[in-house]
């Protein structure tokens, strides 16, 4: 009944037509680092874990509760209180108080029933599980090549019959600077962007910051762009009173997600979100899902997410080759870099290591049972979190120390 729309590097889209307003997401085991699209391995059961974490947060956030217990929240002790204050009392922070988060999800499905995470811990999970969401409309970019110059041009009419429509962009939100941060480059290449950030001092690699940083990239294009506010507000077609509210919705649910995971003795430290514009309400709305791949997640030195399989590779010949063949890329966008990379440099990923791979294999069924409260993946063989990083303290490195 369900027909594939779209397939990505690791998500599936699929529509029924008795229903063609609607959209289901299948996440699969398959994965993506370094924008290179699907490798070589697999991890088992990352799809149905990603479907529990992201009916987890739907179903948690939009509940109004969740919003008002963060003001007495223990885990924003070193957050700024003028900042914490001034968010609290924001019109928009009171809505979501009362309202709950809005969003475009509206359950599990085995493809013919929609139903909530809570019927799972009394009912057979079903073999497939797909997040059921509304549809909206995408209007994604044209390009052409100036020169060395690609310039992507967005469509001046948004007019669909669709209510909903996707705003382009990703909104990242950091609490700090773990290893690996793009911000770090960003801030090295350019220290005035310090000051446009709200940041006091340059932030060394582990440091937290005051309140959540938020930075935009582009959503619709090959490569995730960095933008400034402004470049991020035209590209949006958002109005003053849209932006704003994207702004303390941002915030709000980085605040809502630091507290959930430090509750479990998880530090978040960046993350991101996308969104759609509900035109016909007038106001935003969480859109995709929210999972570690989103996230980056520490749990007693260790990366709870790609970010560990993406710092596997990142000193292999492979991962160096595909710095260079982007390096190159932008130099003469005539040619991919994915393509360049295969045919010029002769790189191309290798399988994880058996070792690695079956600890990778537990990470995502292990964190979805510590958020759910119950092991739904793998009832007979249970790993807690702590057995997982002791695993961990064996296989890879720590990468940070807090």
């Amino acid at each position: 009944m369900l027909k594939l729309v779209y397939e990505g590097s690791v998500k599936r889209l699929l529509e029924r037509a008795d229903i063609p307003e609607r959209l289901y997401f299948e996440f699969t085991d398959d994965f993506s680092v370094f924008d290179w699209g699907k490798m070589p391995d697999t991890i088992s059961k990352k799809g149905l874990s990603l479907a529990l974490i992201g009916a987890y947060f739907f179903e948690t956030l939009s509940t109004p509760g969740t919003f008002e217990e963060l003001k007495s929240s223990p885990h924003f002790t070193d957050l700024d209180r003028e900042f914490l204050s001034e968010l609290f009392q924001s019109k928009e922070y009171i809505s979501l108080c009362k309202d709950g988060l809005g969003h475009h999800y509206f359950g599990l499905s085995d493809g013919e029933k929609t139903f909530a995470l809570s019927e799972l811990l009394t009912e057979k999970k079903p073999e497939t599980l797909y997040l059921e969401v509304a549809k909206a409309s995408v209007f994604a970019p044209s390009s052409k090549n100036y020169g060395a110059n690609r310039i992507y041009f967005y469509p001046e009419e948004l007019e669909s019959p669709l209510k909903k429509r996707l705003i382009p962009l990703e909104v990242v939100f950091r609490f700090g600077m773990p290893q690996g941060s793009s911000l770090k480059g960003r801030l090295e290449s350019n220290p005035g962007y310090l000051r446009e950030l709200g940041l006091k001092t340059m932030p060394s690699e582990g440091d937290l910051f005051e309140f959540p940083v938020i930075e935009f990239f582009t959503k619709l294009e090959p490569e995730d762009r960095h933008l400034s506010y402004q470049e991020a507000v035209l590209l949006s077609r958002l109005s003053q009173k849209q932006f704003e509210e994207l702004l303390v919705t941002t915030r709000a649910l980085a605040l809502a997600l630091r507290h959930i995971f430090a509750e479990h003795d998880i530090a978040l430290f960046d993350g991101k979100f996308e969104f759609l514009l509900d035109q016909e309400k007038d106001r935003i709305l969480l859109a995709d899902s929210i999972g570690p791949d989103e996230l980056r997640l520490i749990y007693r030195g260790h990366h709870l997410s790609k970010e560990l399989v993406r710092q596997y590779y990142q000193d292999s010949k492979w991962a160096k080759a595909v710095k260079e063949a982007k390096r190159l890329s932008k130099i003469d966008p005539s040619t991919d870099f994915k393509e360049r990379c295969i045919n010029e440099l002769n790189a191309t990923p290798e399988p994880i290591a058996s070792d690695k791979k079956s600890l990778i294999d537990l990470l995502y069924p292990v964190l979805a049972s510590t958020l759910i409260g119950k092991n739904l993946l793998d009832p007979q063989k249970p790993v807690s979190l702590a057995e997982l990083a002791e695993r961990f303290d064996h296989a890879f490195k720590r990468t940070v120390t807090r």
